[in-house]
C-alpha cells in the first residue's frame, strides 16, 4: 500500500494561499493541473486551497459577511472540467513583487545564503524557491558570481566529504607566505568569516585558517588518521604561533563592544581615575584589527606595535576606496 504524502504544516499551507491567491487572480483562468504544475504541488492541493479560498473574504463595515465579501469561482467550469477562474475577488490591493523586486530578491538571498551564519540551513533555499512560483511577473535569471572563498570552500568542503588532503600557501599576519599539508577537520564560520579547523603536517597538531589568509589550495591525496581532539567551539579561535599581540587603549565604556575580541589569556588594567583601559591582546588578522577599531571609531587607540597602526591605516583606506565606488 502506498504511503501517504505528510500534510502540510499551517505555515506551508499559509505561504501557499499567499502565493496561489494573486497567481489565480493574474491567470483569470487555468485549470488544476496548470497550477499544481506552476507550484509543484499535487492537484489535491490545490483542490484544497480552492475550497478553503472560496469560504474567504473580507467582513464589510460591519463586521459581518456577506456573499459579496467572499472569493467566488466558476463552479460549473470547476465541477465540470477541472478548471479555476475567480470571477469575485474582494481585496482591493494584492501585494506583488515585480520581476526586477523580486530578482533583488533573490540576489540578497544567493548572497546570504553563502554566509557563514546561514550555509547550514535551507531557509534561504526554500525562500528562493518560493519567490521564483509567486512573482506577478517571470524573472529574469539572477546570478551572483562566486568569490574566490566560495571556490575555496568547495574544495575545501570535497575535502573533507571524501577525506582528502589539501596543500595549503597561507599568508601570516605579517605577509608572509607559507607552503603547508593539512588534513581539513570541520569547517567553522563566524560574522562574515570562514575558518579551517585542519591538522597541520608541518606542526603535527591542530591548527585554525582563516579561508581569506589562503592564498591557494590544491588536494594532494587521502588524509590520515589523527587522534580527535575536544571540539569546543572556543578553541576555534585560540591564538595561533603567528598572530600578532596588540596594545590598545580605550574608555572603559568601551570594553563591552570589544568583548567578543577577547581570549582568556589577554591582559587588561584599568585606570579608574582617568576611566580608561590599556587592553593587550592576540590578533590573527589586519582585517579582525580594523573591525575591531571601528566598533568604537575615535575611541580606541592602537598603542602598539607601530605596524598594527600602519596596518589598520591601510585597511582603512582600502575600504573607504571601495566604498567611493
Amino acid at each position: 500500500m502506498a504511503k501517504r504524502a505528510p500534510a502540510p504544516k499551517a505555515g506551508d499551507k499559509l505561504t501557499f494561499l499567499l502565493a496561489l491567491v494573486p497567481y489565480l487572480i493574474d491567470q483569470v483562468r487555468v485549470s488544476v493541473d496548470e497550477a499544481a504544475a506552476h507550484f509543484g504541488v499535487p492537484p489535491q492541493r490545490v483542490r484544497d486551497a480552492v475550497s478553503l479560498i472560496t469560504t474567504s473574504g473580507l467582513p464589510g463595515d460591519d463586521g459581518a459577511y456577506s456573499h459579496a465579501d467572499l472569493f467566488d469561482i466558476d463552479w460549473t467550469a470547476y465541477e465540470e472540467r477541472d478548471v479555476i477562474t475567480i470571477i469575485r475577488a474582494p481585496v482591493d490591493e494584492i501585494p506583488r513583487l515585480s520581476s526586477r523586486e523580486a530578482a533583488a530578491l533573490l540576489a540578497g538571498l544567493q548572497v546570504l545564503a553563502a554566509s557563514p551564519s546561514f550555509a547550514a540551513r535551507t531557509d534561504a533555499d526554500e525562500l528562493m524557491e518560493l519567490l521564483g512560483r509567486g512573482a506577478s511577473e517571470s524573472i529574469s535569471p539572477v546570478a551572483v558570481a562566486p568569490s574566490a572563498p566560495d571556490d575555496l570552500r568547495a574544495l575545501l568542503t570535497r575535502a573533507l566529504d571524501e577525506r582528502l588532503r589539501v596543500r595549503l600557501d597561507y599568508v601570516s599576519t605579517r605577509g608572509e607566505r607559507h607552503s603547508r599539508e593539512v588534513d581539513p577537520i570541520r569547517l567553522d564560520g563566524l560574522d562574515d568569516v570562514w575558518y579551517l579547523r585542519a591538522w597541520c603536517l608541518l606542526r603535527d597538531s591542530e591548527r585554525t585558517f582563516r579561508l581569506d589568509r589562503i592564498a591557494d589550495a590544491e588536494l594532494v591525496g587521502p588524509a590520515a588518521e589523527h587522534e580527535a581532539v575536544s571540539v569546543d567551539p572556543e578553541q576555534l579561535f585560540r591564538p595561533a604561533p603567528d598572530d600578532q599581540r596588540v596594545t590598545l587603549r580605550l574608555p572603559v565604556s568601551a570594553l563591552p563592544l570589544v568583548a567578543d575580541y577577547r581570549g582568556p589569556d589577554d591582559e587588561l588594567s584599568v585606570d579608574a581615575e582617568n576611566g580608561t583601559a590599556t587592553l593587550t591582546l592576540m590578533v590573527g588578522h589586519d582585517g579582525v584589527l580594523g573591525r575591531l577599531v571601528s566598533s568604537a571609531p575615535g575611541a580606541i587607540e592602537i598603542a602598539a606595535p607601530p605596524e598594527a597602526r600602519a596596518a589598520v591605516a591601510a585597511w582603512a583606506r582600502t575600504a573607504l576606496t571601495k566604498e567611493s565606488v
